[in-house]
């Protein structure tokens, strides 16, 4: 009988405990159900947290000293809380979803909306008076995140987290990597806009209805930290279409991206590739064209750089920047046709050895060269190649009325029995 008891409430005891840790469990993933989703791990701090080096109590990946004057308070950021004395505890409090923090024995003390070097003192006054003789130190330990609102022309709109140390260019990129595709091993989404987004007139809505306009190309292209705003609770990004009633041009050819840009007040033409990042090492800068009132204009990049021959762009101007071609085309009786790396000097028979001529090509008389700037066709084994020209070895003559026979003798064969068949 006493066996059966023990075992009976053994077994209710189990149970219990259960029942117990399984209320335990649904309230901790209630608690969490902001954190369930995939884009609360999208701040910058994702794609550090796997480096040993900053495996730490505080894993947020910050640019520098996190500057107390600036940084604003809200739900979620964490504190650590000692004192030092004839008393000592140690504690760590966070900002509730009301904006208050909780301290034991001495109460809660409301910090939403504050700066971080405020908000630290009132909590150490707050302290003194229950332990009037300790040493008291509070510091920040961990960011807390919150909502972004990212809208316009970006590839993936939607709600994002970011903490107080994301940058705006942060939540674009972050954005991009929702999504990324690629094309010849390069990520081609990897800026989060879309083609006709305006990136020099990004505004930033503020919680409180206040908004900030922002030229991030500057961030990009010069470093202007001052054009990459930190970003704070409740923000909205709104990145606008290129708007055609300012002044824009359009860009083609190659380059790194065809489209239409915005123009700046009298930006010249070396500004202006330079500033949205439009040129490849393969692109031709001695002969670029400006399309303008139906008449073309041939711009040498590198007289840009005297002053006295800038070439300031104007609305509508339509830019064309040609291939700076580095290869030699090989075709006909060789052995290996194909492109070939451009060589100076080097002539027409050069590039035929270098292919491997066939048993049945012709005298090198029968080496045609075709010219990739003017189209013009020159003979001969001694022509002196340039970059991007094509090579044509022809086949000896014999070896054209070969071929010609092959195809003709099965025809003769057909008509001479047709005519058998008729008589």
């Amino acid at each position: 009988m006493k066996l059966f008891l023990y075992l009976t409430g053994l077994i209710f005891l189990t149970y219990f405990q259960a029942i117990s840790q399984e209320l335990k469990t649904q309230e901790s993933n209630q608690n969490l159900f902001d954190r369930q989703n995939s884009k609360y791990e999208t701040s910058m701090e994702r794609f550090y947290q796997s480096r040993s080096v900053i495996r730490t109590i505080s894993p947020q990946v910050l640019e520098g000293v996190l500057d107390k004057e600036n940084y604003l308070l809200g739900p979620g950021d964490l504190f650590l809380i000692s004192v030092l004395g004839e008393i000592e505890f140690t504690y760590s409090a966070e900002v509730l979803p009301d904006g208050s923090v909780v301290i034991p024995t001495v109460g809660t003390v409301s910090v939403d909306g504050k700066k971080l070097g405020a908000a630290e003192e009132e909590i150490v006054t707050a302290i003194k008076k229950m332990y009037n003789r300790g040493e008291i130190k509070v510091a920040l330990i961990g960011l807390r995140k919150f909502r972004i609102y990212l809208t316009g022309e970006v590839r993936n709109p939607g709600t994002y987290f970011a903490q107080g140390s994301d940058r705006l260019s942060d939540i674009i990129e972050i954005s991009a990597g929702q999504n990324q595709t690629t094309r010849e091993g390069l990520i081609v989404s990897s800026s989060g806009l879309n083609d006709w987004a305006d990136n020099t007139r990004i505004q930033v809505r503020h919680h409180d209805g206040w908004s900030d306009e922002y030229d991030l190309s500057r961030f990009y292209k010069d470093g202007d930290i001052s054009q990459n705003p930190f970003l704070m609770s409740g923000d909205m990004i709104i990145v606008p279409s290129i708007n055609l009633d300012n002044d824009f041009v359009i860009l083609e050819g190659n380059i790194g991206l065809q489209g239409l840009y915005p123009l700046r007040k009298n930006e010249s033409i070396i500004g202006f590739l330079q500033r949205v990042s439009a040129l490849k090492q393969s692109s031709n800068l001695e002969k670029i064209m400006v399309m303008r009132d139906n008449k073309s204009t041939q711009i040498n990049f590198y007289d840009e750089v005297d002053e006295q021959n800038v070439f300031l762009l104007q609305n509508r101007d339509r830019i064309i920047i040609p291939t700076n071609y580095d290869r030699v085309y090989v075709r006909g009786e060789v052995a290996s046709p194909g492109s070939y790396g451009y060589i100076a000097n080097y002539k027409a028979s050069d590039y035929i050895g270098i292919a491997g001529a066939l048993e049945t090509a012709g005298k090198s008389g029968k080496i045609k060269t075709i010219r990739q700037t003017t189209g013009e066709i020159l003979e001969g084994g001694d022509i002196i190649v340039y970059k991007g020209d094509t090579i044509i070895l022809n086949k000896r003559p014999r070896e054209v009325t070969k071929e010609y026979m092959q195809i003709l003798a099965p025809i003769i064969s057909i008509v001479i029995a047709t005519l058998a068949l008729i008589k």
